[in-house]
């Protein structure tokens, strides 16, 4: 409810500039170790993130984007010059994302991680409650502060867009297969609206999971599956049930923000391979 499609309109053109910046260090960063790039990339982040929260007066559009498409435009830089313009296909941009945050899960979730072990007898308990709702519950057994991300950690053991990246973007792939099957040549917009639930289906989707919890997660999973069943937008049924969908979810207010975002890093690979006369592959 507190977003429109001009407010998405500010905010990437206020991010911008930072893909541009992590396209150009990727390029200047041709004798650093992959970790050392994501070092120097993960400050640029958080400017970009600040820029963002300015230009949409602090509601969070892209945050989850920052991190993806940065660590893909940081890729694209680096292994174009390296390979003097030979062609680069999506699997070996997917391995240096991935490169670039090795380790990532276990160092973000490390000082977690014992506690998790710790309170092994009440988090079942929480499982059951919406995430939200635990959060608080959560922060006062460990008396500080937590994000959503650390909170579905705790409670799930699940690792979101940090194990995404540090697996080599698995989503990715599967999405660059969705967008070709469904056509994308013909009509990229139906592709990536099926697409799009291919990967509500396929993933556990942690803007999903915050707002609805489990529950919202296997809805949303079972209510993209009967629109793909029912054709889509290419059948007059599949149409109705992806407005009912659309209306269903957002009285439930559930958004599937990360798959919107493996949509997008997938799109952006697929337009590199449209303007690069077959660089850029869909392996």
């Amino acid at each position: 409810s507190d977003m429109d499609y001009p407010l998405f309109v500010r905010s990437a053109k206020a991010l911008r500039p930072y893909f541009e910046q992590a396209h150009a260090l990727g390029e200047a960063t041709q004798g650093l170790e992959p970790g050392q790039v994501f070092a120097r990339l993960r400050p640029l982040g958080v400017l970009a993130e600040q820029d963002m929260l300015r230009a949409t007066n602090g509601v969070n559009t892209h945050k989850g984007l920052i991190f993806s498409m940065g660590l893909f435009c940081a890729a694209v830089g680096r292994l174009h010059r390296r390979a003097g313009g030979v062609a680069v296909s999506a699997l070996a941009l997917r391995q240096e994302a991935a490169a670039f945050v090795r380790g990532i899960v276990q160092q973000d979730f490390a000082p977690l991680a014992a506690h998790k072990a710790q309170m092994h007898k009440i988090l079942p308990g929480m499982r059951a409650q919406n995430p939200r709702t635990a959060q608080p519950m959560l922060e006062a057994q460990l008396q500080r502060r937590l994000t959503a991300g650390e909170v579905l950690y705790l409670l799930y053991g699940i690792t979101g867009i940090r194990g995404e990246a540090e697996g080599g973007f698995a989503h990715v792939g599967l999405a660059l297969h969705a967008l070709e099957a469904h056509g994308a040549e013909q009509d990229l917009n139906t592709a990536m609206v099926h697409c799009l639930l291919e990967l509500v289906q396929a993933m556990d989707d942690t803007n999903i999971l915050w707002r609805g919890g489990q529950q919202g997660l296997r809805h949303a999973a079972c209510a993209a599956g009967v629109v793909l069943a029912a054709g889509g937008l290419r059948t007059p049924m599949g149409q109705a049930a992806l407005r009912r969908m659309s209306a269903d979810f957002a009285r439930r207010r559930l958004s599937p923000g990360g798959c919107a975002d493996i949509l997008a890093v997938s799109v952006f690979l697929r337009l590199l391979r449209c303007h690069s006369t077959g660089q850029i592959g869909p392996d």
